[in-house]
């Protein structure tokens, strides 16, 4: 268990404003106009909300042409609003007041310090509010040498939970790093970046029972015997499950390190691994990519979805090795060794993309690289003396 680790927060984070006539917050108000854009409404005019017709500047949208204060709010920019965007829609109408009243003389938007500070967008802090815990099961099962075999064979089964997986010395930038929530830091804890609830690893040596003295050509002479016997094989064995990850919103909310996680409406067996395609078309992780980026939805006012709720693909490999000692003299002995690494080739694939708006130029639910390298092959010869 990890308790008070250092961990990055925003600073300038939003802070959710009441509006001190109606009592209404500001991300109730933001929630309710992006339900209405959601829903299809019209961004030039929405039902209004007493938020903003309160506590925006007086005149707002009129000054534009618009019909009341809730129509400039959600007419300055529609899509940040649908994504449920709260932290760069904020900062858009912190932006107004400065350019209009700058340009054109017009004291609009959101009065100065509401919602977020006016010096800066982010301001990076280091704090105590990071946790995590790890619990886990390791079986091993050894085997020394007999009969030609030695093994060691691997088992974990774990699971690692925290609320922010950065380390402490790596800034929190391009979308990634802060506690998504410095008041709610519980908001954030989900399945650690780095985890996988089972791993299986192992080695093995295994010299052949072919030659003189073996149970293979036990009688074979000694010329013979340099071409079948001595020879070993040994292996690299390495399985384990997915990693975890989120769809990502491309939505910022409580600050603009984090992309807030989407939110699952739909059932999660959508969300299972089936990988298809390939053959010179996209390769997908879903059966059905369309109704399982359909399953989310962007945040709603501060509610966010869960982070690292999803397990991409497992991952297979292995590295094996054969190897011949030649004697030479009584001292000498030349030894061949050949090794592949990845020896079936095996394609291991990466996290697929994960942004639902599509907006990122990779289509939701499309897998573009894997995680291991192909198949390398390496000789060598050595002598020993």
């Amino acid at each position: 268990m990890g308790r008070r680790l250092l961990a990055q927060a925003d600073a300038n984070q939003l802070i959710d404003f009441r509006d001190p006539v109606s009592g209404q917050l500001m991300s109730q108000a933001f929630a309710n106009i992006t339900q209405q854009l959601r829903a299809g409404g019209d961004p030039t005019n929405p039902i209004p909300q007493p938020w903003f017709e309160n506590v925006l500047l007086p005149n707002s949208g009129s000054d534009l042409g618009l019909p009341n204060n809730t129509a400039l709010a959600t007419a300055a920019n529609p899509t940040l609003v649908a994504r449920g965007d709260f932290a760069d829609w904020t900062q858009l109408l912190s932006f107004y007041n400065a350019y209009f009243l700058a340009n054109y003389g017009l004291n609009i938007g959101l009065p100065p310090n509401v919602g977020m500070g006016s010096q800066f967008s982010e301001n990076t802090f280091y704090t105590n509010k990071g946790f995590s815990s790890y619990n886990g099961l390791l079986a091993t099962l050894h085997k020394n040498t007999g009969y030609g075999l030695q093994f060691d064979l691997n088992y974990t089964w774990s699971h690692s939970i925290d609320n922010v997986s950065v380390v402490a010395n790596a800034p929190a930038i391009g979308g990634y790093g802060f506690i998504c929530d410095v008041l709610r830091p519980r908001e954030c804890r989900g399945n650690s970046d780095f985890n996988v609830n089972q791993y299986f690893n192992g080695n093995f040596i295994y010299d052949l029972p072919i030659g003189k003295g073996k149970m293979i050509a036990s009688g074979a002479s000694r010329w013979l015997d340099e071409i079948v016997g001595g020879w070993s094989v040994s292996g690299l064995p390495y399985v384990h499950g997915g990693n975890a990850y989120f769809a990502g919103a491309n939505a910022f909310v409580a600050g603009y390190a984090n992309n807030a996680p989407a939110v699952l409406v739909g059932p999660p067996s959508d969300l299972k691994i089936h990988i298809n395609g390939g053959k010179g078309q996209p390769l997908l992780a879903f059966s059905n990519p369309s109704q399982a980026n359909a399953d989310f939805t962007g945040p709603l006012g501060f509610n966010i979805g869960s982070r690292n709720n999803l397990v991409g693909p497992s991952y297979f490999s292995m590295d094996m090795g054969l190897a011949k000692g030649f004697p030479v003299t009584e001292h000498v002995v030349v030894k061949f060794r050949a090794d592949a690494f990845n020896v079936f080739n095996h394609p291991d694939f990466s996290n697929p993309c994960v942004d639902i708006t599509n907006s990122s130029g990779c289509q939701f639910g499309t897998i573009t690289s894997t995680a291991n390298s192909a198949r390398v092959l390496q000789g060598s010869l050595r002598v020993e003396f």
